[in-house]
């Protein structure tokens, strides 16, 4: 009885540490060919985003305005909203082509193509939260922001959103792999997405109407939360976290079946 029990642990921990090295070498290895050892090399993983917020958060500085209402200052306030959408342009925008990109590994039994989705979304993770967390340690610093008011609100917000941009990647990588023509479509939506996502606006700002529609977007109730766990004044009032919960679930299922499913039409040459 003791080693008919015993047995499954040590299978599981195995493959789990197994799990763990494949997902660290593919990270390793989507580092060095996106970013490469020359010029400024790993270091444009945060130069990037952090150039790009930077620019979005001197836009909103400049706008004249003292606040938003409360602690509310326009320049963290475009920093905060900016910087969460680049996760989701990110992950979202490299899904198209992840299969043909790193077909070869799939020859490895270890590499599943849910490896490499996960190590291209936790590379992500990494590089746009550090940039966020530079940046905005940085405006505390100079006194043009308060500190955070609820950081746990502000990780679940983070949280929520990764878990958004993974179950769409999951669906993009696996619907768009021999479909060329809908794999055009996934760059024009993230950028559709930049206006309509709430990385700009609060919910509460909306007129009724407008409100009610933009309620059943995700990522309404990710960036709420964000800004919830970053500003004293915000309220999360608009963050519906059951139903931001369950899309992303369905979303990562959807996507977890649709891969499976694509998995077998891949044919290694």
């Amino acid at each position: 009885m003791t080693a008919t029990t015993a047995a499954p642990r040590g299978s599981f921990l195995k493959a789990l540490t197994i799990q763990t090295r494949v997902l660290g070498a593919l990270i390793l290895r989507e580092l060095h060919t996106r970013y490469g050892r020359e010029n400024v090399g790993y270091l444009w993983m945060f130069l990037e985003p952090m150039i790009l917020a930077s620019v979005i958060g001197l836009l909103h500085y400049e706008t004249g305005h003292t606040a938003y209402g409360g602690d509310i200052k326009p320049l963290p306030f475009g920093v905060i909203g900016y910087t969460t959408f680049i996760l989701f342009r990110g992950i979202v925008n490299r899904a198209e082509g992840a299969i043909e990109a790193n077909a070869p590994l799939l020859y490895h039994r270890s590499v599943t193509v849910l490896d490499i989705i996960l190590a291209r979304a936790m590379l992500e993770f990494a590089a746009v939260f550090s940039t966020f967390a530079i940046i905005m340690t940085l405006i505390v610093c100079v006194g043009l922001a308060d500190p955070p008011a609820r950081p746990l609100y502000l990780m679940l917000g983070w949280a929520l959103m990764w878990f958004y941009c993974l179950g769409h990647s999951l669906i993009i990588t696996a619907f768009t792999y021999e479909r060329r023509t809908l794999g055009r479509f996934v760059h024009p939506y993230s950028y559709f997405m930049t206006g309509l996502s709430g990385a700009f606006y609060q919910v509460g700002w909306l007129p009724s109407g407008v409100r009610a529609w933009a309620s059943w977007l995700p990522t309404t109730t990710i960036f709420e939360t964000v800004r919830y766990g970053w500003f004293e004044s915000a309220n999360d009032d608009y963050a519906y976290y059951g139903y931001c919960s369950a899309f992303c679930l369905i979303s990562i299922w959807i996507g977890l079946v649709a891969v499976r499913r694509t998995r077998d039409r891949i044919h290694l040459a």
